[in-house]
């Protein structure tokens, strides 16, 4: 009977042992907000969890390198604007030209903002970014990595935009072909002049044409960039509220647990003292 009565107090202390634990790593939970603070309180849960920080780790990496990518994007599209205003004024400056209505002082004049405007052509091409390298590389664009195996290069390349134009004479840089225009429209010789006014503006409108298509190029980079911002931004959404369900603490209801343990454990402890008040006679009676 005794033996009994031991094994009985041994376990009731051990079960308020247990309400006591529970009440503790409740108010941790609480605390903390989160119920995961080892991986053993939930294993398959905490593996997630893992996966789910791994995950987030690499798309915050992306998303920097989106970023960053998306301001070299913008301000080479913005170059390209600006170029492709100075062409239509080029175009509209030959057109001028070739119209027998001005003089050579007049030329003269058009040969001189076309002089302008493949300078300042010729110092887009050379701009620096942020980092000091050229906005338009001279050699392949450095590829950027936007997500798994993902690569995209944010600007597009001197060659075929600024370089290797390719003319009905051949090869020619973007600002080469300004200037030449400028040179054929200052020529004295009248025959001379028309014709190669004439050579000069079909390269300008090959210019044009050409700038048009690299800056949809230039724009479809944007788009992606823009387009893998958005799938990170939706990614994360998703991310985040799985992982905040899987590690997070339910407030309201370990609130209620830890009320209900608490009561559990105040009538136990106060029925084991109304017990150990009881003499060795009244347990063996």
């Amino acid at each position: 009977m005794i033996n009994s009565t031991r094994y009985h107090l041994s376990a009731e202390i051990n079960r308020q042992q247990k309400l006591a634990a529970d009440i503790a790593r409740a108010q941790s939970d609480i605390s903390n907000e989160t119920r995961l603070q080892r991986p053993s309180d939930d294993p398959a849960a905490s593996a997630r969890v893992a996966d789910i920080r791994r995950a987030q780790a690499n798309e915050g990496v992306w998303a920097k390198n989106i970023d960053a990518a998306s301001a070299l994007a913008t301000r080479a599209d913005s170059a390209l604007s600006g170029i492709t205003s100075m062409l239509d004024r080029a175009r509209e400056l030959m057109t001028f030209a070739n119209n027998g209505t001005y003089n050579d002082a007049d030329r003269k004049a058009f040969a001189v903002e076309l002089r302008s405007i493949a300078a300042e052509i010729g110092d887009i091409a050379q701009t620096k970014d942020s980092r000091g390298q050229l906005l338009f590389p001279d050699s392949t664009p450095l590829a950027v990595p936007i997500g798994p195996g993902v690569f995209i290069a944010p600007s597009v390349p001197q060659d075929g935009m600024f370089t290797n134009l390719q003319t009905a004479s051949g090869p020619k840089g973007l600002a080469a072909i300004i200037s030449g225009a400028a040179d054929a429209i200052e020529l004295t010789d009248k025959a001379e002049r028309e014709a190669a006014s004439t050579i000069a503006l079909d390269e300008v409108l090959l210019a044009v044409d050409n700038t048009a298509i690299v800056r949809g190029d230039q724009g479809v980079r944007a788009a992606r960039l823009d387009s893998a911002r958005e799938r990170f931004a939706s990614s994360g959404l998703v991310h985040s509220e799985e992982r905040g369900k899987l590690e997070n603490t339910d407030i309201p209801e370990t609130v209620a647990k830890l009320q209900a343990k608490q009561l559990s454990l105040e009538a136990a402890q106060a029925v084991f003292t109304r017990i150990n008040r009881q003499t060795l006679f009244d347990l063996l009676g």
